[in-house]
């Protein structure tokens, strides 16, 4: 009898610490409910593209989440004047999707990162200097605009974008091609990493990210990302700086390769486009 009790006593003892091993506090359940919730909002595959030798991410994103909340897309800079990493700029800001955005400008100087053309923060210019490449224009609705090279910031805003920065070029507008000789404008017939941001008829954005140089494969020209992406019926397609910039965070997770110094080193950039948690 006494045996029969003790071995009950036993396993009460074990249930009791099973379910304290389990237990989860208040945080750990908050912050898990968070990053599951946040990853209904996007998905992301990794291709191999046969005519190009190259591989390549596609990161999806809704336009709004489950409960019809603008899934806002926006500008960032970098807080330091030598720029930042995307995983830093992610980290800093709280970011949960973090891209490369504009190319730096040349000779200013060593660890001097300044983005070229335009930039429009949150409605406010930052900076609006002429350049020869086109203007990427996010509205309050996240629909994406091309604006033509030289174009002036408070054009910009007029046009309702409310978000905007100079990159390279359209590769697609109303589901159409661009002329060729808009991709010789910065030599887009070459092979190189890219980095493309493109959008459905339903507003969801989808960015293009690809490896090349080497590292993931031999790199893609504009007409391998047209060739891609009207495959895929996206209605609007622009390419940002590719290269060593390419650089993809997704919920604190860089998943593609660094290009610089033999795919070893990161390259700081001076501004993003991001979209965090409501």
């Amino acid at each position: 009898m006494r045996q029969l009790k003790y071995r009950h006593y036993l396993l009460v003892l074990s249930l009791f610490m099973f379910l304290g091993s389990c237990k989860v506090t208040k945080e750990q359940k908050s912050t898990a409910r968070r990053a599951s919730d946040f990853s209904e909002n996007y998905s992301y595959s990794k291709h191999f593209d046969e005519e190009s030798a190259t591989y390549y991410y596609l990161t999806k994103i809704n336009h709004k989440d489950k409960k019809g909340r603008l899934l806002k897309l926006r500008n960032g800079m970098a807080e330091k004047k030598e720029g930042e990493t995307a995983l830093e700029f992610a980290e800093r800001t709280k970011s949960d999707l973090v891209f490369n955005a504009s190319l730096g400008k040349q000779n200013l100087g060593p660890g001097v990162r300044q983005p070229i053309g335009i930039q429009i923060v949150d409605g406010k210019i930052v900076q609006d200097l002429t350049w020869k490449y086109y203007t990427l224009g996010i509205k309050d609705d996240n629909e994406l605009l091309a604006f033509k090279p030289r174009v002036r910031a408070q054009e910009v805003l007029d046009a309702g974008a409310t978000n905007a920065l100079t990159a390279f070029i359209p590769l697609i507008e109303d589901h159409k091609p661009v002329s060729e000789e808009i991709f010789k404008i910065a030599g887009h017939l070459q092979k190189h990493p890219r980095q493309v941001i493109a959008q459905f008829d339903n507003l969801d954005i989808l960015f293009l990210s690809c490896g090349g140089r080497g590292i993931d494969g031999e790199g893609m020209t504009a007409k391998d990302l047209v060739r891609i992406l009207e495959k895929l019926n996206v209605k609007f397609a622009f390419n940002l700086d590719g290269g060593g910039s390419v650089s993809t965070v997704l919920e604190g997770r860089l998943i593609t390769k660094h290009i610089d110094e033999k795919g070893t080193k990161p390259r700081p950039r001076a501004n993003f486009l991001y979209v965090r948690r409501n």
